[in-house]
């Protein structure tokens, strides 16, 4: 048997020399400035952008968010350019400017000229006497109102593709419509036909008050002759403190998921309940529920159920002859705390 001599150490010239331990090495990039975008961080005495790089190539987490918001400036200065000034670029004569005149001085001045021709929407208190008046009167009230989910779901096959709805709507199964559902198109449809108050969007993003115009002129819906006001006026209601004095010394029944926790709120504030009636499983479950509210005895319903509010508000008014308001997410809101009751 042989046994192998231990290696000799190196020393000297011939000693293995150890690997040290990666680093990543930066070196910084500096982007020129840009008359159109600021930059995000500057050094100290300049106007030059810097962006870490890691010695491999690869960008820092801290510089990819600094390019990320240099180039979300840079569209976000294009985009408010196409969708203000280069329509005025493009509308004004070859032969006149206006130079000393901002978009929102000529905005305002078209939206003087067009005033005539504007919808009217009831205000806050416009709408809190028109409850007042209908509980006192013991008429039939129903104020509902449409935001991207009802206005989405009128749309189906009508106004947009089902597949375009679906890409636009992907909350509308949370909101209470599985689409295609075009039963429940059409019973929307009637229900704001039927509605006395209607809440529509004063914004103009897609899929709110862009939406309505086309949605309204495939039904036939005409803006004359009737009561709309903003589709956030549940909110306006509890900021300008109508809460309690149109709930209060009434008979209130509460409806949907939220039901139970927002009657306990409301009776903590001496609001009178008739009763709560959840879950309300959607869309589809508006006709139970509105007959399940038929056997209580109120003078006002607070129906926050998603696309289905609109439908329960709408029906159970008219059977009912009481006022029913859709109350939307304001319930979790009070529930939260987030709004306040006075």
């Amino acid at each position: 048997m042989s046994i192998r001599a231990p290696r000799k150490r190196l020393t000297g010239k011939r000693q293995r020399k150890r690997k040290k331990p990666y680093s990543r090495k930066r070196r910084s990039i500096k982007v020129a400035p840009n008359s159109d975008i600021q930059p995000i961080e500057s050094q100290p005495g300049t106007t030059e952008s810097v962006i870490d790089i890691e010695a491999d190539g690869r960008q820092t987490e801290a510089s990819q968010q600094a390019s990320f918001l240099v180039g979300y400036e840079k569209g976000y200065q294009e985009g408010k350019y196409a969708g203000g000034e280069e329509i005025i670029d493009q509308l004004l004569p070859p032969n006149i400017l206006f130079p000393d005149h901002s978009l929102q001085q000529i905005i305002a001045a078209g939206i003087s000229m067009y005033r005539e021709q504007a919808v009217p929407l009831m205000v806050v208190e416009q709408v809190r006497d028109a409850i007042l008046q209908a509980m006192d009167e013991h008429k039939p009230l129903s104020i509902i109102r449409l935001g991207d989910g009802e206005l989405l779901t009128l749309a189906q096959e009508i106004v947009m593709p089902v597949d375009s709805v679906g890409r636009e709507g992907k909350f509308l199964e949370y909101a209470g419509v599985k689409v295609p559902d075009l039963d429940i198109r059409n019973r929307l449809a009637e229900a704001v036909t039927r509605a006395d108050i209607v809440g529509i969007p004063r914004t103009r993003k897609p899929n709110y008050q862009l939406l309505v115009a086309p949605v309204f002129q495939a039904y036939g819906i005409s803006f004359g002759e009737r009561q709309w006001t903003d589709s956030l006026i549940n909110y306006s209601l509890c900021q300008a403190g109508c809460l309690i004095s149109i709930l209060q010394n009434r008979r209130v029944l509460i409806i949907g998921n939220m039901a139970e926790p927002l009657s306990a709120v409301l009776a903590q504030h001496g609001i009178q309940i008739a009763g709560f009636i959840a879950p309300v499983n959607g869309a589809r479950d508006a006709a139970r529920v509105v007959q399940l509210a038929r056997h209580y005895d109120f003078d006002i319903a607070l129906v926050s159920a998603g696309i289905a509010a609109v439908l329960i508000t709408e029906e159970l008014a008219r059977i009912t002859g009481k006022v029913a308001v859709d109350f939307g997410h304001l319930a979790n809101a009070l529930v939260k705390g987030e709004a306040a009751i006075s």
